[in-house]
């Protein structure tokens, strides 16, 4: 697989972690105020792990089809669709109340993390092994 490409979801994994423990222990944002795309704001704790997922659905076409990759874009896939869900109801709705699916998608987003650093802790291994 590119180098480049492992890189970027390494990093992109790394950079759902850290959303994920900003917001769990409300610590304070680095950005004062919300980030925008021209008028339209943008929410890190949806848009990262949705890019995430993004990226993780690109994981057969790079890696070929076995067990690994299909569970990456399996749940990579989850992960999208809960992004582009939570963002469709934050930005369609104007009801107030809790709003649950930035949780989900926060979840998904570590859950696909945390896959694939254990991915690549047991592909080293086994490089290391051979």
């Amino acid at each position: 697989m590119s180098t480049r490409f492992r890189v970027s979801q390494q990093l992109l994994a790394a950079l759902v972690i850290l959303i994920a423990v900003v917001t769990v222990l409300e610590l304070p944002r680095p950005y004062p105020t919300w980030l925008t795309v021209g008028p339209v704001p943008v929410n890190p704790e949806l848009v990262v792990p949705g890019v995430l997922g993004l990226v993780a659905l690109l994981e057969p076409l790079h890696e070929g089809l076995a067990v690994s990759s299909i569970v990456v874009g399996v749940v990579g896939s989850v992960t999208l669709w809960l992004a582009a869900m939570s963002l469709y109801a934050l930005y369609a709705s104007s009801a107030g109340g809790v709003f649950w699916g930035g949780f989900f998608t926060l979840l998904s987003g570590v859950a696909l993390a945390s896959l694939l650093f254990v991915r690549s802790v047991v592909q080293q291994g086994r490089r290391a092994v051979s």
